[in-house]
């Protein structure tokens, strides 16, 4: 067997071994997702700090240089590196990918609501079937490092009440930087589909 062959298995392996995390994580994006759209319509405060947000994200946007005559490779990279920044603040913030996950679920939910749903689907679903996911799986990849660090330091201090809860797992650390690797292969087809099928569509949307 190729290392690249078990590589890939290994990855694999570490999905299946995490699936738990990774549901996890996936349940906290999709509840803060529909509980946020939710509150939204009830509340005027989450409409007002809602506004707040995509203005600072249009602002943000636009000192890019971004608009619908930025030629797709010039757009792509501008995605890619916006998108790799969130991964690596997520794998290193570690248990903190869960805030930045609501926040974005938060962010999204109320841009359903200016929108029109039919507008929002065809400008979100073909690059954040990629996209989301890859959010998911890089918050997912800071929780099981955090988790391997904190056994680790238990472990280290043997801490006994603790540990037979939180035993050290050396693979874990290995499993969080597999699986932040394939978010970011998420991140990267993602980014290609919205700077060329997305960016297309918005043409004429």
């Amino acid at each position: 067997m190729s290392r690249a062959v078990y590589e890939i298995l290994e990855i694999m392996e570490a999905l299946k071994r995490h699936k738990h995390t990774i549901g996890f994580t996936a349940f906290v994006f999709v509840s803060a997702f529909i509980l946020s759209y939710i509150l939204i319509h009830q509340s005027e405060y989450l409409r007002y700090f809602g506004e707040l947000m995509y203005s600072n994200f249009r602002d943000k946007v636009s000192s890019l240089g971004i608009s619908k005559e930025t030629p797709s490779l010039v757009l792509i990279l501008v995605i890619l590196s916006n998108n790799i920044s969130v991964a690596i603040i997520n794998y290193i913030g570690m248990i903190m990918s869960l805030a930045i996950l609501i926040v974005n679920a938060f962010l999204l939910a109320y841009v359903l609501y200016i929108s029109n749903p039919l507008d929002f689907f065809l400008l979100i679903a073909p690059h954040g079937i990629f996209e989301i996911p890859a959010l998911i799986l890089s918050a997912s990849s800071g929780l099981v490092l955090f988790r391997g660090i904190l056994c680790l330091i238990i472990s280290t201090i043997k801490i006994k009440p603790l540990k037979k809860h939180f035993e050290y797992k050396r693979e874990d650390l290995k499993d969080s930087l597999r699986i932040f690797l394939v978010s970011i292969l998420l991140f990267v087809i993602a980014a290609v589909i919205e700077g060329t099928i997305t960016k297309l569509i918005s043409n004429w949307v």
